[in-house]
């Protein structure tokens, strides 16, 4: 049974399948080997008695199992078609099938294996015709008639499942290269999130700490907020786990966007750092990766603000036009520019972070069609502005 199911199984261990259009061809291919045998013996005077008539439905059959058992479907069509010639009958029409055969074993099978069987077939053909005394086209001689009915057929085989692998390899490097964008996607979602809660947490359990003794009604506020903040980033989570592939839909909120900046902007006030907002502009719908990438514009760049920044304040603009949405955050930080206008050092603006930071903002506003500049204010400080496309986007979705 085991060796049987072996048999059964194709390349891949899947169960071998006939397939419909196959047998389709193989029914016309007969009839049109057929025809073209009994018009050429018509010419003669002669005439193509059943047995030539079943030795040609036998070659033809052969030809259904051709992507199943291509081997086999040669090995058939290939005896058949020799004892049909063993009869005297015409070369050319039936010479078709065993050409077909040839090509799919070129086309289904590796090159070694097809190889061998496209030799196995040759030295059959040009001993039955040197046995026989009769080649096919005496003008072209056996040995061109063989070129012209296996070889050909054998290099079109080759080139095809050459083909076929080229496209393959392409198809799965692109599959990878989705698969890494989406854990660059994941991990820059996670960084976004997880950063910014766990700075404002550290801020707020700072100012708890600082006034637990003297002022416990500031510091239970203090915890209340750590608390609230810690529930959004876990649901914040939750919904970017959401957007992965073959994770289902369950209910849970949509992914944030630029209406809960005040949301953000609030929870840094809490631990202490003034923040200023502006809205200008009346708000329109915007792509949902749009919304979601302003979003983490902001929520990072007051993360970095409130890590490394060292500032006493900060102003955040959410600036809506004709065609763009744009979001500002400055601080009045001690970060200083380094050789690239990012900041580098011991003291750290707006834009900087961890490996994260100012270059995954930037992937962010790229990826939707947006740019972001950042670097030092003239008069000190830090400025990030980050400038997004509001037209909706093929498979982007809109918010209102």
């Amino acid at each position: 049974m085991a060796v049987w199911r072996a048999a059964w199984a194709g390349p891949g261990g899947e169960p071998r399948r006939l397939e419909p259009l196959d047998a389709l061809f193989a029914a016309v291919l007969g009839v049109l080997a057929a025809l073209g045998s009994a018009s050429a013996l018509s010419e003669r005077g002669l005439r193509l008695d059943a047995a030539g008539y079943a030795l040609v439905a036998v070659a033809a059959a052969g030809l259904v199992a051709r992507r199943a058992w291509p081997l086999a479907a040669l090995a058939t069509t290939f005896t058949a078609t020799i004892a049909f010639l063993a009869r005297g009958h015409p070369y050319a029409p039936v010479l078709e099938l065993t050409s077909v055969a040839v090509y799919s074993v070129a086309a289904w099978r590796p090159e070694r294996v097809s190889a061998a069987a496209l030799a196995a077939v040759a030295v059959a053909y040009l001993s039955f015709s040197s046995w026989t005394a009769a080649p096919a086209a005496p003008e072209m001689g056996v040995p061109a008639l063989a070129a012209l009915w296996l070889l050909a057929p054998w290099a079109a085989g080759v080139a095809v499942r050459a083909y076929r692998r080229v496209r393959a390899r392409a198809a799965e490097a692109e599959r990878l290269g989705h698969v890494q964008e989406e854990r660059l996607r994941m991990a820059r979602e996670v960084h976004d999130i997880v950063g910014h809660s766990l700075a404002v947490i550290n801020m707020q359990a700072g100012v708890a700490l600082h006034v637990l003794h003297r002022r416990p009604e500031r510091a239970e506020e203090s915890l209340r907020a750590v608390r609230e903040v810690s529930a959004q980033a876990l649901e914040e989570l939750r919904v970017a786990l959401r957007t992965l592939p073959g994770t289902l839909d369950q209910g849970l909120a949509p992914a944030p966007g630029l209406e809960r900046v005040p949301e953000i902007v609030e929870a840094v006030r809490r631990g202490g750092l003034p923040v200023n907002l502006v809205v200008e502009g009346a708000r329109r719908r915007v792509p949902v990766a749009v919304d979601l990438a302003g979003y983490r514009i902001v929520q990072e760049s007051l993360t970095n603000v409130v890590r490394h920044a060292g500032a006493s304040r900060a102003d955040v603009r959410v600036t809506y036009g004709p065609d763009t949405v744009s979001v500002t955050v400055t601080d009045d930080g001690t970060g200083r520019p380094g050789h690239d206008g990012d900041v580098r050092g011991g003291g750290h603006g707006a834009g900087q972070g961890g490996g994260h930071g100012l270059p995954g903002m930037r992937e962010r506003a790229a990826s939707v069609g947006g740019a972001l500049e950042a670097g030092p204010c003239p008069g000190g400080g830090f400025r990030v502005l980050a400038v997004l496309p509001c037209e909706p986007r093929a498979g982007g979705g809109t918010r209102g």
